[in-house]
């Protein structure tokens, strides 16, 4: 149990040591990001604190570790995508190139190193669904990381509940990298959770979103298949939720018409506003996403090591959770626009057919 508590600690050390000293580094070199239409910060903050979450992982898991091929993988993968997102940060690259460098990241982590779903008989049906899974989470965490502390407060309940399932099941190295996540993220978490201190950019979001959706690819969740499915649909439930709810709002609302398009839009329709906009503010809604997250990662833990039965109620109990939030969020934009029509109608002086002829008349 001592180790275990070396990798957390020694991990989150190295994060709180070195955000600081990135902050100045962004200043000293204009790394900022500045306020968007999109954003909601009002003046320039670092946009390079994702150095210190890939460091201070990095150096947790080769901590006293010896690394598996699968492992090595995974290493080798998020650091090419850290690399990626960083470049990103600094220059600006666009986003196709960006959802390219990871395509390729993911096939030599899969066909290199072995790190893809057995649940299918077919390897290319295997192959796909492992890179539409880690390139979909990966984006869906950087696509979260709108609101400080949002996306390193997920990550680390995520690698909390991924470290007791691991330790349940014995599964000693799955332990050691998720506590080596956990720390990172919470080191981070210190500093992040004050108002635009210090943001992650890219290069922090994608790298902890390829590394916990590997992570979860390698983990042996059960030899049920169902569970083996829900159990870290449920881990990474706020992501893959915001992730869905943006994605068939936008489709639906004409904003977004292909790939490139769905790519490269932004804009404040996350669950994380939507929140906001319903008046718990930006800490409010950071705190109600983390105790959703928190919920979704306990029923992971319960379903974990039940059965088939268990793993079905799961995965309908997630769908019905994920088909009523789109559902009652299109319904609130429907009768929001009809109450904007009806005072727009009134400023105007603008009356109903009828009543114009009754005046008429």
């Amino acid at each position: 149990m001592w180790r275990y508590r070396e990798i957390f600690l020694l991990s989150f050390g190295i994060a709180a040591a070195l955000v600081p000293l990135v902050r100045l580094l962004a200043f000293r070199f204009g790394i900022l990001d500045h306020p968007k239409a999109h954003g909601i910060h009002s003046h320039p903050v670092p946009r390079i604190g994702g150095i210190a979450i890939y460091i201070a992982f990095v150096s947790g898991s080769l901590f006293r570790m010896d690394l598996s091929t699968g492992l090595k993988g995974v290493l080798l993968a998020s650091s090419m995508v850290f690399v990626m997102g960083l470049f990103d940060d600094l220059r600006h690259i666009r986003a196709s190139l960006k959802l390219a460098w990871q395509v390729f990241a993911c096939f030599i982590m899969m066909f290199k190193y072995g790190v893809i779903l057995t649940v299918f008989p077919n390897m290319i049906l295997n192959a796909f669904f492992t890179a539409l899974g880690i390139i979909g989470l990966t984006n869906a965490v950087n696509f979260l990381d709108n609101m400080d502390g949002l996306s390193s407060g997920l990550i680390a309940i995520s690698s909390l509940s991924i470290f007791v399932i691991g330790y349940s099941t014995g599964q000693i190295w799955l332990c050691y990298l998720a506590l080596a996540l956990a720390g990172a993220a919470v080191g981070f978490l210190v500093f992040n959770i004050r108002k635009a201190y210090v943001f992650m950019g890219d290069a922090g979001s994608t790298f902890l979103g390829f590394t916990i959706a590997s992570l979860c690819v390698m983990t042996d969740w059960s030899y049920y298949w169902p569970v083996t499915l829900s159990v870290p649909i449920f881990i990474l439930g706020v992501p893959i939720l915001d992730m869905f709810l943006i994605t068939v709002l936008r489709i639906k609302e004409h904003k977004v018409k292909n790939l490139k398009q769905w790519i490269d839009y932004t804009g404040k329709d996350h669950l994380s506003h939507r929140f906001m906009r319903l008046g718990l503010g930006e800490r409010g809604a950071v705190f109600a996403l983390w105790s959703l997250q928190l919920a979704f990662c306990v029923l992971a833990v319960m379903i974990q090591p039940r059965g088939f039965g268990y793993g079905v109620t799961g995965l309908a109990l997630y769908l019905s959770l994920l088909g009523g939030v789109i559902f009652a969020f299109r319904k609130k934009r429907h009768i929001v626009l009809k109450l904007n029509n009806r005072k727009r109608k009134k400023r105007t002086g603008v009356k109903k057919p009828a009543r114009q002829a009754a005046l008429a008349r």
